[in-house]
Parts: C-alpha cells; sequence; structure tokens
C-alpha cells in the first residue's frame, strides 16, 4: 500500500513538471526536480505525527475569581508498551503517512502535561511544571497523575480511547481534593475524503481536550468547596470547537444509526456534529425503520430517546 501511494504521488509531481515545462519553456532535465520534491514527500510521509493542542476550543473547564498557583508535576505513561510513542496501528489508508504504525512526536505523558498547562493558564491560573518537590512549596494547588491509556487505531472505522488518571492536592492544607480518571472512548469514520495527517492530529487532540476539560471540571468544583471564592466550575455541557453533541438512545437498544445514509454505530451512542439538522435513521433487525430530523446546536447538548415499533 504504501508503495502505491508514492508510485501515485511520485506520477502527480511529474505531471506538474510536464506542464510547467510546457508553459513556461522550463529546461531543466525532469527527474533533477522530481527526485528532491519526491524524497521530501516521501520524508514527511514516514514523519511521527505531531498533537497540536488547542486550550480554546469550546467551553473552559474553569472560571477563576482570583490569582491561584498551580504546580503540575509531570504526568507518567503507565501503558503497557516498548515504544511510548506509538500509539496504534493503521490498517486503512491515510494522506501524508507512509506506515503501519502511528507514531507521535511527542510521548503522551509530555503532551497531557501540556495540555492541562495550557487549560489551566487559559483559566487565569499561574502555572509551572515541578521537576522537584521544592517547586511546589509556593503552590495553591499541586495536580499529578499517569496516561492509563492513550490509542487511535486507523481502520475502516477510528477508535480512539484516552484515559487519564488525575489527582489535585491543597498544597497548603496537604489534603487531596479530587482524584479520579476521566476516560474517553469513541468511534468515528473518517468520511469520503478519508484520513490525512491533519485531521487525525485534530481527532486526537480533540478527543484530550475533553478528557482534560472533565478532569478540570471536577478539580474547579472540588476546589469551590474549600475556596469557594476562588474558582468555580463551568456547567454546561463540554463541547468542543464549533460542534454541537447529539445523544441517541432507543428502546430496544443496539439499534443502528444512519445520518445522511453515513453508518455511526449502535444505540445509546453520542455523536459531535457541526450545527445543522440532519435526519437519522433508526434500524434494527425486527422493527420498523425509524426516522427523524434533529437539529443539533453550536455548543449545546441534544439528546433523542425514541421507542421504535415492532413489524
Amino acid at each position: 500500500m504504501g508503495n502505491r501511494i508514492r508510485n501515485s504521488n511520485i506520477q502527480i509531481i511529474n505531471f506538474k513538471f510536464k506542464i510547467l515545462s510546457l508553459e513556461f519553456g522550463i529546461s531543466l532535465p525532469l527527474p533533477s526536480l522530481l527526485l528532491p520534491l519526491a524524497c521530501l514527500f516521501i520524508a514527511g510521509c514516514t514523519a511521527p505525527l505531531t498533537i497540536s493542542y488547542d486550550a480554546k476550543y469550546g467551553a473552559p473547564a474553569i472560571s477563576l475569581k482570583e490569582p491561584l498557583t498551580v504546580s503540575i508535576v509531570p504526568y507518567k505513561d503507565e501503558r503497557k508498551t516498548d515504544n511510548r510513542k506509538k500509539i496504534g496501528d493503521i490498517a486503512s489508508s491515510v494522506f501524508g503517512i507512509d506506515s503501519a504504525e502511528l507514531i507521535l512526536e511527542k510521548e503522551p505523558a509530555d503532551i497531557v502535561t501540556d495540555a492541562f498547562k495550557e487549560q489551566l493558564i487559559l483559566a487565569g491560573f499561574k502555572v509551572n511544571v515541578a521537576e522537584s518537590d521544592a517547586q511546589t512549596q509556593n503552590a495553591d494547588l499541586l495536580m499529578q497523575g499517569s496516561v492509563k491509556a492513550f490509542k487511535l487505531d486507523i481502520r475502516g472505522k477510528d477508535i480512539i480511547e484516552i484515559e487519564l488518571e488525575t489527582k489535585a492536592t491543597d498544597v497548603k492544607t496537604g489534603s487531596i481534593l479530587w482524584s479520579g480518571s476521566i476516560t474517553e472512548k469513541n468511534e468515528r469514520f473518517a468520511g469520503t475524503m478519508g484520513n490525512t495527517r491533519e485531521t487525525i492530529s485534530k481527532y486526537v487532540s480533540s478527543s484530550l481536550a475533553k478528557v482534560v476539560k472533565e478532569s478540570l471540571t471536577k478539580v474547579a468544583s472540588a476546589i469551590e468547596k474549600t475556596k469557594p471564592h476562588s474558582v468555580e466550575p463551568v456547567k454546561e455541557e463540554i463541547i468542543l470547537g464549533n460542534e454541537g453533541r447529539l445523544a441517541l438512545s432507543s428502546i430496544p437498544p443496539q439499534a443502528q444509526i444512519y445520518i445522511e445514509d453515513v453508518y455511526y454505530g449502535l444505540t445509546p451512542i453520542t455523536i459531535d456534529l457541526a450545527p445543522g439538522i440532519y435526519t437519522v435513521n433508526f434500524k434494527l433487525a425486527g422493527f420498523k425503520n425509524a426516522a427523524q430530523k434533529i437539529a443539533v446546536r453550536k455548543g449545546r447538548l441534544t439528546e433523542f430517546a425514541i421507542m421504535l415499533e415492532k413489524e
């Protein structure tokens, strides 16, 4: 598959240079122009994937009322793996990646630590990543944790799982404010255009953001009980970017969900979609097919339940 991708793209470059040669009279031998570009393209295909976390997606997890300082102990990677930068396998073609393994530029634990830092800074906290106990002494809050799962397999249907365990401690009293594990599991189809390096990076980033923001919402709720004048959690549903969230359920469950003729999975299911009106089809053996038009609103959760009729 990798050779087919390379050959296809080299043919495209070859075609474009033939056009340039005809239009502008380029006299350089084609191989001398083609080889550097082909090498550059192939190198890009084998390069590790960069995850660009954007803390500005969606609603902030915490609203800060007064200055607080947070020290973050770098997250630990507790996954059972020999390659810390590998997060999954690639079994379907991805434009820009010529590999059977999904390898990141940075280790997931470092990406997670940076994500929490960016999210807290955006909320107004003073943040430092503590490499020693001495760097935590002047902080109000200490955060630390581990990466339990960080996996994305690219197949006919992309399957992602991120699980982070986090503990927040009041530095002054030593009491644990909140400790828990947050998990994001989801599946999606790449769509008619397929996957690219950019779409995969955004998928990982948005999935990570859900876990980070939900974790910080839990932390904010705990802080609010001990320091009510310091922070408050954002109560609204955490929705990323410009999308809305659609939660579908059926009686009986396990109905197939098709939206605009694209299969998404079985009920109960939660799907993030661009704002708009969608025709949702419910299909289950032994029951009549059902269709319903549902509006998805930006930054909002829309819930819909249906009772299917027997045939």
